[in-house]
């Protein structure tokens, strides 16, 4: 038995057109395809645009309290801290 490549030929091109005709077919659907985002939905994605471009360290306090500490003048109000602790567990907060 001989095998040559012109038997093989007229199969690969249908197999050929067919995928063309399923691309095309996919196509036709996705233009009909629509995506509608919200108004809350956009606010909330540029907020969450806005805050990745905040610096994680924020160096203008870190260099207030930096300079507070080096001249002696910075002081840590215990009794406010543990009311501020206070008052997030009353309601509910971490």
């Amino acid at each position: 038995m001989k095998i040559d490549g012109t038997s093989i030929s007229p199969v690969g091109s249908v197999q050929a057109a067919a995928r063309v005709s399923q691309v095309n077919k996919s196509q036709k659907i996705s233009d009909q395809d629509k995506l509608a985002v919200s108004e809350n939905a956009q606010v909330f994605q540029n907020l969450v645009q806005k805050v990745k471009e905040l610096p994680d360290i924020r160096e203008d306090k870190v260099k207030e309290f930096s300079d507070l500490i080096n001249r002696g003048e910075f002081s840590i109000d215990a009794e406010s801290i543990a009311a501020g602790i206070l008052s997030r567990e009353e309601i509910g907060g971490k």
